[in-house]
């Protein structure tokens, strides 16, 4: 005859599950104390170039009185450009202008030279001696603008004086200083616009 089985756990088995079971406990509660990183499941990525409700309404009800607005109903973007902005085709120029992106909450900062000429080379020379460089801007995506505006920021701020180089030869860049005023407040108001004041 077989035996009768019970189906009891064995006190070194129980023993076992009740270590198991309180350390899965004690290790839950201590990692949810340090969990500080969220997960984004909003379907976004996170991006440089994001601006809130606030930021936008500041924007278009109090600066945009100082810019030329340009709706591009087609790509769902605003461009301005600020009103006192240099306009002379004549000399070679620099401006920058700032798009919203209505779609993606956006704002993007972008280089609008009056030439054609890839890639723009800057020769900067700072107000104390021995304060000079070159940068040199290739073109390229939302990205590559905003650099290369990041890069000439501290040189503006620092008062330096630029030149471009033209076909042959350097050429003075932003010599009225109401048109380096327009390009560094252009910057100043796309750098409110993302969250990124210095």
């Amino acid at each position: 005859m077989a035996k009768n089985n019970k189906d009891t756990l064995s006190p070194e088995l129980v023993r076992l599950l009740k270590i198991f079971g309180i350390g899965s406990l004690v290790f839950v509660l201590v990692m949810s104390f340090f969990n500080e990183k969220r997960a984004n499941n909003s379907g976004k990525e996170p991006s440089p170039m994001r601006i809130t409700d606030a930021e936008r309404l500041y924007f278009k009800n109090v600066r945009s009185a100082y810019y030329d607005i340009e709706n591009r109903r087609d790509a769902r973007m605003t461009v301005y450009r600020h009103g006192k902005r240099a306009k002379n085709t004549e000399e070679p120029t620099l401006v920058f202008s700032i798009i919203l992106n209505q779609v993606n909450d956006e704002a993007y900062i972008f280089l609008e030279p009056n030439f054609e000429d890839l890639p723009i080379r800057l020769k900067w020379l700072g107000p104390e001696k021995n304060q000079e460089g070159e940068i040199t801007f290739e073109g390229g995506d939302k990205f590559a603008h905003f650099e290369f505006a990041e890069q000439i920021t501290p040189l503006l701020i620092d008062n330096a004086t630029f030149e471009v180089w033209q076909i042959d030869n350097w050429e003075p860049l932003w010599a009225d200083e109401k048109e380096k005023n327009a390009v560094m407040v252009t910057i100043e108001d796309y750098q409110k616009l993302i969250g990124k004041t210095k």
